[in-house]
């Protein structure tokens, strides 16, 4: 049985168990293909009641991902011993656990980003995760703020530390965010 750890931090779910990892930063994969970040706060009833689903959806698992990973501070970004762990949370704008967050990556960089809180069961667990593309494929143009005042922080940049670093800020001053994702990548809107 897959145990979830105790300590704050990154975790990667390899040969059964989940690995701990340093970044520097947030966690954004960068090898293409479908990723599962589970966002989780030690303190949070619902990511203890939900860990059992999660650790069934890794255990029964039938690929369709890339990789699966653990994301957990004691309380968000506020309350974090791992700085990387911290820096994830605002990089996904998480702010309600239990989340899952899939990232769709191609060439190197996240082309998509959706999220779900509720999960009644292990079916929804996978559909949430299985069927990303095609979602992603019924997304149309006009989910698109172009013509929307506004900053958009583009997450193509690479340059992930910068990102949460302005995102921290405009947090702490009140800003209210979306994501927006189009054929072209996805990019953080701040009103």
């Amino acid at each position: 049985m897959i145990s979830i750890p105790d300590s704050d931090g990154i975790y990667i779910y390899r040969n059964g168990t989940l690995e701990k990892i340093v970044v520097d930063g947030p966690f954004v994969p960068v090898s293409d293909g479908v990723h599962v970040i589970y966002f989780r706060n030690r303190s949070c009833p619902g990511c203890k009641g939900f860990d059992k689903l999660w650790t069934r959806f890794l255990e029964n698992s039938r690929g369709g991902f890339r990789e699966a990973v653990v994301v957990q501070c004691k309380n968000f970004f506020f309350d974090c011993s791992s700085q990387d762990a911290a820096d994830t949370f605002i990089f996904y704008l998480v702010f309600e656990t239990p989340q899952l967050v899939v990232v769709v990556v191609e060439n190197g960089s996240p082309v998509y980003i959706e999220r779900e809180v509720y999960f009644p069961d292990l079916r929804s667990v996978e559909d949430f995760v299985y069927n990303v593309n095609e979602r992603r494929k019924s997304v149309s143009d006009e989910s698109s703020e172009e013509g929307e005042e506004g900053i958009y922080i583009d997450l193509s940049s690479g340059n992930w530390k910068e990102i949460v670093n302005r995102l921290r800020a405009m947090i702490l001053e009140g800003r209210n965010f979306r994501e927006v994702c189009d054929e072209n990548g996805c990019k953080i809107y701040v009103e």
